[in-house]
């Protein structure tokens, strides 16, 4: 299980919107054709528009997601600081991981989050 998919519960995507997500990624990046992507995954294989629609979905949750964090920034529920410092232990931690390491990587952050809001 990747750290992504560790912490997909307490975001604002669904688990199938992660999945399309990183599918996403992976036809941008040209490695997967979007009728390739459609039919393989997890779940059952769905038409390019459903999977289309999906990834349209989890792209605006990731983007209304950050305007939350903007608005909480501009409030001062956030700190800046906190935030880099969030993203820092986030952005290290993509490499492959053993599952005691993943799982204190998501304790790590888990706890930095609860610091993080006032």
């Amino acid at each position: 299980m990747s750290l992504p998919e560790s912490l997909v519960d307490e975001s604002s995507l669904t688990a199938r919107q992660l999945e399309a997500l990183q599918s996403y990624v992976r036809v941008a990046l040209g490695e997967v054709r979007y009728r390739d992507a459609a039919a393989k995954g997890t779940s059952k294989p769905v038409t390019i528009g459903s999977y289309f629609r999906t990834v349209q979905q989890a792209r605006e949750n990731v983007r209304r997601s950050l305007v939350t964090l903007m608005i909480g920034l501009w409030l001062g529920v956030v700190k800046p600081e906190d935030v880099r410092r969030l993203l820092d232990a986030a952005g290290g931690s993509v490499r492959e991981l053993s599952d005691e390491e993943r799982e204190r990587i998501v304790q790590v952050l888990r706890a930095l989050l609860e610091k993080i809001v006032m």
